[in-house]
C-alpha cells in the first residue's frame, strides 16, 4: 500500500493557499491605491468562500488569512486519511509501505493547463450559445484579469491567464510538496 502522510500535503496547501490569498488581496489594494477599479474581483471570491472575510479592511483580511491557513490544514488532514483508508482496503494484509510523493512540475503543469484550457474553451463556447442569464462570463471577469466580454480578444486573454495560473499553481505545489516530502522522511 502506498500510504501518504498528511503533513507534507497540509504544508504545501498552506503555502499555496496563503500565497494565493495574499497575492489576490495585495493586487486589489495596489490597484485601489492607483485608482484602478473594475479590473480585479478576486476579493469577491474570498467573500463567498470565507465566512469571516467581509471586505477589504484590516480585520477582515487577517480573519481571511487565518481561515485560509486553517482550511488548508483541515483539507489535508481530512482528505489524506480518507485516501489512506480507501487505498488500504485494496492492499494486501501486512504490507504497509510509506513512499514519498514526488510531483514533477512539467507533468503537473501540462496536466493542469490542458484540463483548465479545455474546460475554459468548453465553457466559452457554451456561453456563446446561451443567453446572458445562463452565461458564465461574469465568472470569467472575476477569475481572469482583463477578460471583458465574449470576444476573441477576451478569449485569448483568458487563455493566457489560465496558462499563467497553471504555471504558478504547478510550481508552488510541486516545489513545496517535494520539499516537505523529502524533509519528513
Amino acid at each position: 500500500m502506498k500510504k501518504i502522510e498528511p503533513y507534507p500535503i497540509a504544508i504545501s496547501l498552506f503555502f499555496v493557499f496563503t500565497i494565493f490569498y495574499a497575492v489576490c488581496v495585495g493586487i486589489k489594494f495596489i490597484l485601489l491605491q492607483f485608482g484602478v477599479e473594475g479590473v480585479w474581483y478576486m476579493h469577491k471570491i474570498w467573500q463567498t468562500i470565507l465566512p469571516g472575510f467581509t471586505g477589504l479592511n484590516s480585520l477582515s483580511v487577517i480573519i481571511g488569512l487565518v481561515e485560509v491557513s486553517a482550511g488548508s490544514y483541515a483539507v489535508a488532514y481530512i482528505i489524506v486519511p480518507i485516501y489512506n483508508y480507501l487505498v488500504s482496503k485494496s492492499a494486501k494484509e501486512g504490507i504497509v509501505e510509506v513512499k514519498p510523493v514526488m510531483v514533477r512540475f512539467r507533468t503537473f503543469f501540462l496536466t493542469l493547463m490542458t484540463y483548465l484550457l479545455g474546460l475554459f474553451t468548453l465553457c466559452f463556447v457554451y456561453d456563446l450559445f446561451v443567453g446572458n442569464q445562463l452565461s458564465m462570463a461574469f465568472l470569467w471577469q472575476i477569475f481572469l484579469p482583463g477578460f471583458k466580454d465574449l470576444s476573441f480578444s477576451s478569449f485569448l486573454i483568458g487563455f493566457i491567464d489560465i496558462i499563467i495560473y497553471s504555471g504558478y499553481a504547478s510550481f508552488i505545489i510541486s516545489v513545496t510538496l517535494n520539499y516537505f516530502e523529502k524533509n519528513t522522511n
